[in-house]
Order: C-alpha cells, then structure tokens, then sequence
C-alpha cells in the first residue's frame, strides 16, 4: 500500500498549487461521473459494495498497517479507478424487448455487388408516435452508386449539436438512409445523461427516406439539410459496405450507445477515417460536437458546392425546413432534391 502511495504521488505530482487544484478537479469529475455510474447502473453497487466491506475487515482485523500511507485522496483516486474498472466490463443492454421502431436489426446478403437488405425500416406515419410497424426486404447493386448525401437535423435552434445520418442514392432511382440511433429498451425513455452509461443499446437503421428523414421533418417538425457529397462510386461502395460492418459488429457485440463516445455520428466519423487514414485525429472528437461534421468535409472539399459558394451559401442552399411533400409521401424524395436545385421558401 506504501508503495502505491508513492506511485500515486508521483503519477499526480503536487508540487504546485496549480497543480494541486487541477488533481482535485479532475478528481471530483471522475467522481461525479462515478456517481452516475452507481444510480443508472446500480448492479456495480455490488463489488463496491464487497470492497468496501473489505477494507472496513482489514480496520478490524488490526491490520490498519496494510493501509498505512494511503491519503482520502488516494483512497477517493481507487474509487474512481475501481468505478472506470466497472464499467468497462459491464456490457450492453440486452433487454427481452426493444421499442418497435428498433426491434428489427437489420441483416445483410452480400452476393457479388448485390447488397440484400432484411428488415429494411418503411414506417408509414400518421402522427410522430401513431405509425403503422412496415418492415421489408429490399436488395441494392453495389456498382450502381449514383450518389450519396450527409444529411443533418437540428431541434429547438441547436446548431452545435444535431442528428447526423447517410443517404444512398442508386441508378434506379432507390435511395437508401443509414441512421446510427439510440435503441431503447421497453420501457425507457432518452436521456443524455443516463446514455453516458450503458442504458440503451446502438444500433444503425437502415431505412428509405420516406420513413428516416420525413419522420423529422413532417412530424417531428426537426430542420433538415440535405448535402450532396463529392466522391467516386468505388468509395461510395465501401463507405455503404462499412456501415453493413458497423451494425454487425454492433449486433454481435451488443453494443451500448454512449452520448458522447459511441452515438449517431461515431460510425460516420470512423467511416471518413477509414476512407481518408490522413485525417488529422483532432477530427475524431467531432461526434462530440457534431454540428461541426459538415464544416470539416467542406474544407477539405468532400461536399459538392457551386463555383465560389461559401460554406454559410450553402448550407442556405441545402437547407430544407419541414413539411415537405406534406400531401404525397411517394413524391418526398423527389420534393428534397426540387428544393436544393431550385430553391424553394421554407418554414
């Protein structure tokens, strides 16, 4: 214990009052975040719980020699090395019943440059939460990439943060969305807070535009953009192919959804990075601010703008409000592109 002591001091050498000050704040934010830990995951009481009943034995026992050295400072630094230990093995939700816009995952059929997709997601909406479940198989050529588009939805005037997404379109005229959302069990509602800490799961929606998009601009009234993207078919092909990869893999790891670590932009940003290894790394922490995704694939010229546009002209240009094609749900995806092209007075 005396020679963790000294490791710990010297680990978090206090040899200056700003030093000291600054131990202590990251201190008392990893203890914060602990405390989360205990009250939306209450199963890690347990072992903190055999700890502690531990070392109150060690004190009774008259061994208090074993402890000997050891600070409350110290002694608060195990605690929150012990909760991070916790939740590290703690694994993803794996409820008997999820919500019904994401009981279905998603499978896949891969053959040749043929993508199947099972479980496609077609909701048919008649308010936000009244929808008739519509669950279907629909199959892709792969070498038919005409067109891919990042998409963004803002809510109550948020512009550093929003909801990210991916939209496909092919020669035939399908189009395809991937939307990487929270998968909440029976029962839960959303928080940011508890998503810090395995409540829900992750899980990539693949679905048509009719039902990602029109969902949040329809009925959930949520701001839309809508940004066609520069890049050749065969990277379009893989970037399609990654996000297949990302929801197996979240499947079969059963993923957990982290607001800040693991949420609906981290599967995009890892998918950049895939295409483009050269990315500078301080880009990676951008699904915590996400509303700065589109900047970053502005500047270095992944987003198709006119000659001489600025970044602000065209998120104008690709801005497309809500209550779009509100009469005629076949002609949604056609009335998103009209707007961009053409130009059209939004809400």
């Amino acid at each position: 214990m005396q020679a963790f002591s000294r490791i710990t001091k010297i680990v978090y050498p206090a040899t200056t009052t700003l030093g000291r000050w600054l131990r202590r704040l990251l201190l008392a934010l990893g203890l914060v975040w602990s405390v989360g830990l205990y009250l939306y995951q209450p199963i890690c009481l347990l072992p903190l719980l055999v700890v502690g009943a531990g070392l109150l034995l060690v004190r009774r026992t008259g061994k208090p020699r074993l402890l000997t050295g050891l600070s409350y400072e110290t002694l608060l630094w195990g605690l929150f090395l012990l909760s991070v230990a916790l939740f590290q093995i703690l694994p993803g939700p794996q409820p008997k019943k999820w919500q019904t816009p994401w009981e279905r995952a998603p499978q896949f059929t891969i053959e040749g440059n043929s993508l199947t997709i099972h479980n496609l997601r077609d909701f048919r909406y008649r308010s936000e939460n009244d929808y008739e479940p519509l669950w279907r198989t629909e199959s892709y050529r792969l070498d038919a990439i005409t067109g891919v588009d990042f998409a963004e939805c803002h809510w109550d005037g948020m512009e550093a943060i929003c909801h990210t997404m991916m939209s496909f379109t092919f020669a035939d005229g399908k189009r395809l969305v991937i939307s990487a959302e929270t998968r909440l069990p029976e029962g839960e509602t959303q928080n940011s807070i508890a998503g810090l800490y395995k409540r829900y799961g992750l899980i990539y929606i693949f679905g048509t535009e009719e039902d990602i998009f029109r969902l949040r601009t329809n009925y959930r009234h949520e701001d839309l953009l809508l940004m066609p993207m520069k890049i050749r078919p065969e990277r379009a092909r893989d970037m399609l192919l990654h996000f297949v990869n990302l929801q197996q893999e979240a499947e079969q790891q059963h993923a957990a959804y982290n607001t800040a670590a693991n949420n609906c932009s981290s599967g995009i940003m890892s998918t950049f990075r895939a295409l483009a290894p050269e990315m500078p790394r301080r880009y990676d922490l951008a699904p915590i601010h996400n509303g700065s995704i589109s900047r970053i694939l502005f500047t270095y010229g992944a987003l198709m703008s006119q000659p001489n546009e600025s970044y602000d002209e065209l998120r104008k240009r690709c801005y497309l409000g809500y209550d779009i094609s509100p009469d005629r749900r076949e002609s949604y995806s056609q009335a998103l592109r009209d707007i961009i092209q053409h130009g059209s007075p939004q809400q």
